[in-house]
């Protein structure tokens, strides 16, 4: 996953940098206020995942199926954004996003877990800030104040069967930095790729699920998320 992350972001700087060649200069505003809304699509890396009874030994290994998740519901931001120069700026904001990750426990049983954050994200922008087409890339300090888990059982999409949610939940890792890639197209189009640095779920507390009232403890060896997500950018103030 870190490899392809790396592929990924060599080509968006290629593509910026080719994007500014023989590009002509437009008239650029110093700052303004924008606010964000955005579509994401997670994935989530888990490798080996032990299975114990609450309290037991573990009785099995194995490696879940990730499965891709998809949301729209809720995420906002509001950035300001500063620019030095026609190719060179910088943002920062406040932002709520709704993230988590899937996973399919053999054919029958479906783990949704997720979890709302707040985030200060800072970027370094390098392109036409005139016509507001840019390459950014950055970091986000993300804090995650609210857990919920669902249980599906049965195949296909199974039936749920359990339900639970928790404010400042242990079960997460809290504070959880990330990096990110960001290209803007004009007009408040973007989209980003984010990696998270640390687990999503808190490595030293142990998960579990239900399947017909048998409670399994699961424990990823990890659990890193990673995010491609399209998004809006619509300037509410803007300042000479």
């Amino acid at each position: 996953m870190k490899r392809g992350l790396l592929l990924i972001s060599t080509v968006f700087l290629i593509s910026a940098l080719n994007a500014q060649v023989g590009e002509e200069v437009t008239p650029f505003k110093r700052s303004y206020f924008a606010s964000a809304s955005e579509v994401i699509f997670g994935l989530a890396n888990t490798g080996n995942t032990a299975l114990s009874s609450p309290g037991g030994p573990v009785f099995a290994t194995t490696t879940p199926n990730p499965v891709p998740r998809f949301t729209v519901f809720f995420h906002a931001a509001s950035q300001f954004h500063f620019n030095f120069s026609n190719a060179i700026g910088f943002y920062t904001g406040l932002g709520l996003r709704n993230v988590g990750m899937i996973n399919r426990f053999g054919d029958t049983i479906r783990v949704k877990q997720r979890g709302y954050s707040v985030g200060v994200p800072i970027a370094l922008k390098l392109g036409n800030m005139g016509r507001k087409t840019y390459f950014a890339l950055g970091a986000e300090a993300e804090y995650f104040f609210h857990y919920k888990q669902k249980t599906f059982i049965g195949s296909g999409r199974g039936d749920k069967r359990e339900k639970s949610s928790q404010w400042f939940s242990d079960r997460l890792t809290n504070f959880n930095p990330s990096v990110f890639l960001e290209m803007n197209f004009g007009r408040g189009n973007y989209i980003r790729l984010k990696y998270y640095l640390s687990d999503f779920l808190n490595p030293n507390v142990e998960q579990s699920f239900s399947n017909n009232g048998v409670r399994t403890v699961f424990k990823p060896a990890q659990s890193q998320l990673f995010l491609l997500s399209y998004g809006r950018v619509v300037s509410k103030k803007k300042k000479q």
